[in-house]
Formats: C-alpha cells, structure tokens, sequence
C-alpha cells in the first residue's frame, strides 16, 4: 500500500502516533505544534514538538517533517527539475539500508502527478547547521571528508544506480536538461541581475566555460557511485558531542549518480576562502581516500581522486549560477550565490590546467 501525502494541516496527532509506532515506540501523541526551520530555497521543513498521553512512555521530545515549497515558484522549479522525486526516492530506496552519515526518518510519501512529497524524520536536537556564508572549522571539513566517503563508498561502482531513471546524471535515460542551453541561458542573466557583484575571477571563469559544458562534463569519467551534488555546510549538522553521528548530511534533492571526487570539489570550492581551501585541500582529499579506502573501495579507484578533484573544480559554480536563477530571490540566497559562484571560481583559477583544459 502506498502512503499518502499529508500537507501539514493534514498532521494529526494520530497519524504521529502510528509513525512513531511503526519505528517501535510505545509512545501516544496527543498533540503538537510545528515552527518553520531555516530558509529553505526549494523546500519547507518544520519542527514539530510533540506532546504526550501521560498514561504511555514518552517518545522524542520533536520531530522534523519536510514539504514541498510554499512559494509557488520554488515549487514549480522542484517539480521541473525533479528534485522532490530525487528526495522522496532516496529515502524510500537507499537511506538506512547501508552505513551513511544521513537521517534517520519515519515517513516517506511521494505522489507521482503532483510531486508532492512528506517527509518525516527524527530531529537532531543537539545538531547545528553549518553556515554557507562562514569558513568550516578543520574538524567540521574533516567530517565533511568521511561523510562524503560513507556515502559515496556505500553504492560505489554499483550497476544497480544507473536503472534509476530518477536519478542526475543516470544513464537509465537521457538528461532532461541541456546543461548547455541551460548555462548558456542563465550565466548572461545571471552577470545582469548581479552587475559589479560579479568579481573579475567569476566573469572570467564563467565566461570560459560557455560552449565547453558538455565537454566538461562528459570528460569526467571516473568510477561512478551516489553522489549528493550540493555538499555544503547549509547541508550539514554538527554535533561534536555525538560520536556516532558528529555530521548528517541533509537535503537530498540533487542526488545522483556521478564521480564522487566532484562533491569534495563542490564542497571546499563553495565551503572555503582559496586561501583556506589551498592550505587543507591536499590533506582532506588524502583523508577521503583513506577513509574509502576502510569502506573498501577497491585500490585501483584510489589513484585518482585528486585529478578528479581538481576536473571538478566548476562544480560551485555551476550550481551557484544556474541555482540562482530558478530559486525565489532572497537577500541570502543572493549573498550565499555569489559566494558560492566566487571562491568555486577562484578553485577553477588554482587548478586551471586541469580544470580549464578544454
């Protein structure tokens, strides 16, 4: 049987309560309250806080449910380019079935017309989001490294992912965008609407890499495993306290199928100063392939994770221009953009004989 998909007015307490039940608590809801968390660019996520029959055990004190979009275009974009089914299919088919750095959830619903999605899960309390806007601290980037390996290590090399049909970058199916036309469309509006906010390294890499998108993308051609495509703080919880799960890695809508070197590139070209990223990337990319390696990608795959690293280099950028464009415009979103877009550029500038080889 299929579950259904409830809006967050169609939350009751019962419907928690047989949730909660389903994942073996005792507990019994008997009511609750919900307050948005975050500014979520294609979806809405709230908190929920629960309260309980007295006469039963408790269950935990919050839980966290994630819907689609309230802002009509947001959501438009989420059913265009599919990533509420991306989300939906990820939990319903590989979170929880292998060792990953993700969340634990308890309701997953999905309706193939509207792309309307619920999504509940356990809240992490205790967890602190990252922030796109700042630099990661050592320890957090070294989480950021193994997370990735887990993840990635998980499905690595495996056929199975490329049946998918749902999933960027599978070969179930063509892609339904032009990444070409897609960038070609989007870089000149995107150097419009930002004007003297594009630095020179952005013009000049972004410019560069008109005409040459397919090429870039088709010359990345390393193992393939499943891939998270926006590895970034604002994706991430943090809890230095828990030692089983000091990082989560969250908002899975752009999950794919791909080289996993390009969420590392993704994550310190978008993550970190160049002048931070220069000085720890060498390090955190040999503790990515360590941490692989203990999950046991086979030897021969090692080799090449930094030369991948380094083809990867656009990878920010790509998504903080064409990102930009699709998503209602905020002032954050248009702070973290630009960021986004600026330090990947100056990644492309330090490998450039690598990451513009064209």
């Amino acid at each position: 049987m299929t579950n259904p998909v409830l809006g967050l007015a169609e939350f009751t307490a019962d419907w928690l309560t047989d949730c909660l039940q389903s994942a073996g608590s005792p507990a019994r809801v008997t009511g609750f309250s919900a307050q948005p968390i975050g500014t979520g660019q294609v979806g809405a996520t709230y908190r929920l806080s629960l309260d309980y029959d007295p006469g039963h055990p408790k269950g935990p004190a919050t839980l966290v449910a994630k819907l689609p979009s309230n802002d009509p275009l947001s959501r438009a974009t989420g059913k265009t380019h599919l990533t509420y089914i991306r989300e939906s299919r990820f939990y319903q088919l590989f979170a929880g079935k292998r060792p990953m750095a993700v969340p634990d959830h308890l309701y997953i619903a999905f309706d193939e017309d509207s792309h309307d999605f619920t999504l509940l899960m356990h809240d992490l309390p205790h967890h602190v989001p990252g922030n796109q806007l700042a630099v990661p601290s050592l320890q957090e980037a070294q989480w950021a490294m193994d997370a990735a390996a887990s993840i990635h290590a998980a499905w690595w090399g495996d056929p199975l992912l490329d049946q998918q049909d749902w999933l960027n970058g599978t070969k179930a199916v063509p892609p339904p965008l032009d990444s070409e036309a897609l960038y070609a469309m989007f870089w000149p509006a995107f150097c419009d609407r930002y004007g003297d906010r594009v630095t020179p390294a952005m013009r000049h890499v972004g410019d560069a890499y008109l005409g040459n998108i397919k090429r870039w993308i088709d010359g990345r051609s390393g193992p393939r495993c499943l891939t998270h495509n926006d590895f970034r703080p604002d994706n991430m919880l943090f809890a230095p306290q828990d030692a089983a799960k000091p990082i989560v890695i969250v908002d899975w809508q752009t999950v794919g199928v791909g080289e996993g070197a390009s969420d590392i590139a993704y994550y310190l070209g978008t993550a970190m100063d160049p002048a931070t990223r220069l000085e720890m990337e060498k390090t955190l990319i040999a503790r990515y392939q360590a941490a692989l390696e203990r999950y046991g990608v086979p030897q021969a795959d090692l080799a090449g994770q930094w030369d991948a690293y380094r083809a990867s280099s656009f990878s920010g950028m790509m998504m903080g221009v064409t990102a930009a464009m699709v998503v209602q415009q905020t002032d954050r979103g248009d702070a973290m953009f630009l960021t986004m877009a600026d330090r990947s550029a100056h990644m492309v500038l330090d490998h450039r004989a690598v990451a513009l080889a064209f």
